[in-house]
């Protein structure tokens, strides 16, 4: 337990609690991080031959700071060659990035002031951030002055943890060219989701090698490439109809279906199977699925699983217009439906095109239960349908998918400047309707402000949406979406199908507020470890994507700084979460207000609170 205090002009908070330290990953980046930094006024005029310059740096005439130092392996201290290192700042958006060299030595120079990321990456070991603890963890920023040098910043690099196996086929036999991938869960746009982390295919024998992984869990995956029907096979996941009658004689997939008493490619034959996409330890769902841990810079060995061999089924029907007749072109998608937000949506995806009559086919689906998505017409002219299914023992046929039209937003964008001499360029700034669920139909679409300020976005699916900019112009913030002069920035727009909003203003403002301070222990040394979040005071803003959510880590300084809080009273406190993301959970909110500061904040307020942590 490390209690914490914070001190202000006129307020005190009360304790804190720090939970352990992930070891696994800590033991060995305790050093991997900054080991060594040393602080010099000095100038080193030129910029080395290897240094790759940043396109559309900061307006300086002169810029000269500068970040040097080496990059080790941490497991024999050997320098590593040829490491990219990269670093960014908003004064360098596209970032300044090089290559060490044989002693693995690196030097950035002429580098504007600015606050920076710095990132060292390799193949085969692990992608780190300065000052970085945790796996996926945002690192210590590094603030560089106009003409100052950051020299002797050394990183050990941990190598990629490995998981290996071997996928199998119900006879215990080796199932080649099978693709495998190594899952997560992390926070994907606030919510808590299964993403890939790393794949690899079967060799010959059937033996998969994932690597270059971070340390922790993961459920591991296997699909085979080769998909069985006997008598009306498939060419299986994002095929579309037809296909090969049967896997090719002598194959792996043809001594299967002839153990079952089947002719491969005999029409006569009606009992179509396939392998189903399997999670370790050899199970359909992910929800049943065993996670396989891994140490840092280690290796997990023997995970073997055997494929699940199932009767499949063909699902088939046709997609309409609103008005009954068929759709012309398009597609539909099969995504398994496990019913639990962010889980589940990895498995199989089976799709297929439809032209002309608006038939579709999809064959060798297992069973399960899966959302039938479609999506017909143009991008600007985009249709959508969906409903669920249920796939059992039998082919499913006469599916009709009757799709809607989509809707559109228009309208301008304004800029209000209380700092600026003169606004930003509006073509910098795109404009994107957001799902506020989880009912996208894949990319969302996104619209480009003209020089007159005018957008128009189309092909925007029914439902609530949270309408947000991508790229908003530097030291300017979004402050306001209205809509027929009400501001919705917050709340989600619901759309309804075919519906035309052409009353949308957003309003842009370079009148940001900024909170910020230091966090040290009680000697005054920076405490960098810790992340500084800064949340609403109301509940009704603990959400996922919520702009009342922001982070800041302190930098080797332990100042922090966090940036374009939206007017209203805020919880500020330092903690030390497990995972990034983890701060958008409603009981993670609650668990860390007791004992936070609370702090009021206007546009435009500039707020300083003081962090202290009681070393024990």
């Amino acid at each position: 337990m490390m209690p914490a205090r914070c001190a202000s002009a006129d307020r005190r908070c009360g304790g804190m609690s720090r939970r352990p330290a992930q070891l696994l990953f800590l033991t060995a980046l305790v050093a991997a991080g900054l080991l060594a930094v040393s602080v010099s006024s000095q100038t080193r005029p030129g910029q080395p031959a290897r240094d790759v310059p940043a396109q559309g740096t900061a307006q300086e005439a002169t810029p000269r700071g500068r970040l040097s130092g080496r990059v080790l392996a941490a497991d024999n201290g050997r320098p590593i060659r040829r490491a990219r290192v990269l670093a960014t700042s908003p004064q360098l958006p596209q970032g300044r990035g090089t290559l060490t060299d044989e002693a693995g030595a690196f030097d950035l120079t002429g580098l504007p002031e600015g606050r920076y990321t710095l990132t060292v990456s390799k193949t085969g070991f692990i992608t780190l951030a300065y000052g970085q603890r945790r796996p996926l963890q945002a690192g210590t920023p590094l603030q560089l002055g106009a003409t100052q040098e950051l020299t002797g910043i050394e990183f050990r690099l941990p190598r990629g943890s490995v998981i290996t196996g071997r996928i199998l086929d119900e006879t215990g036999e080796p199932v080649p060219g099978s693709t495998v991938r190594a899952l997560r869960y992390q926070y994907t746009q606030g919510n808590r989701q299964l993403v890939p982390a790393g794949a690899a295919e079967t060799d010959d024998q059937g033996t998969y090698r994932i690597w270059g992984l971070n340390p922790g869990e993961y459920y591991i995956s296997a699909l085979a490439r080769t998909f069985m029907g006997a008598g009306r096979g498939g060419p299986g996941p994002l095929g579309g109809r037809g296909g090969p009658p049967g896997p090719p004689p002598g194959s792996f997939a043809a001594q299967a279906l002839e153990a079952r008493g089947l002719v491969p490619g005999n029409p006569s034959d009606s009992d179509p199977i396939a392998y189903a996409p399997t999670y370790y330890p050899g199970v359909p769902a992910v929800n049943e699925a065993r996670p396989v841990s891994v140490a840092l810079g280690a290796e997990a060995r023997d995970i073997d699983f055997g494929l699940l061999l199932v009767r499949t089924s063909r699902v088939s029907g046709r997609v309409v217009n609103p008005d009954g007749s068929p759709s012309s072109t398009g597609n539909v998608v099969l995504v398994p439906d496990t019913g639990q937000r962010g889980r589940g949506a990895l498995g199989g995806t089976y799709g297929a095109r439809f032209r002309g009559d608006g038939a579709f086919a999809i064959a060798n689906v297992p069973p399960g239960r899966y959302m039938l998505r479609a999506r017909g017409g143009g991008d600007a002219q985009a249709q959508f349908g969906a409903q669920t299914l249920t796939v059992t023992d039998g082919d499913l046929t006469d599916v009709v998918v009757v799709l809607a039209p989509s809707g559109s937003l228009s309208g301008t964008v304004t800029f209000e400047a209380a700092r600026s001499a003169q606004p930003p360029d509006p073509t910098t700034i795109r404009i994107a309707a957001l799902p506020a669920d989880d009912s996208g139909f894949g990319p969302n679409p996104s619209s480009r402000v003209t020089e007159d300020r005018q957008f128009v976005l189309e092909g925007v699916a029914a439902g609530g949406h949270l309408i947000r900019t991508q790229g908003s112009p530097r030291g300017w913030m979004l402050r306001e979406v209205l809509v027929d002069g009400r501001d919705v920035i917050d709340t989600p727009l619901d759309i309804r199908s075919g519906q035309r909003v052409s009353s949308v203003t957003l309003v842009f403002t370079d009148n940001l507020s900024e909170v910020g301070g230091t966090v040290t222990d009680d000697r005054g040394n920076p405490m960098t470890e810790y992340t500084v979040l800064a949340f609403s005071s109301d509940p009704t803003y603990w959400r996922p994507m919520a702009r009342q959510i922001m982070t800041a880590r302190p930098d080797q300084n332990g100042r922090f700084q966090i940036r374009g809080l939206p007017a209203g009273e805020y919880f500020l406190t330092p903690v030390d979460p497990t995972e990034p993301g983890e701060w958008f959970e409603p009981s993670f909110l609650e668990r860390h207000r007791t004992g936070a500061a609370r702090v009021r904040v206007g546009e435009g307020d500039v707020k300083t609170q003081d962090f202290t942590i009681a070393i024990r």
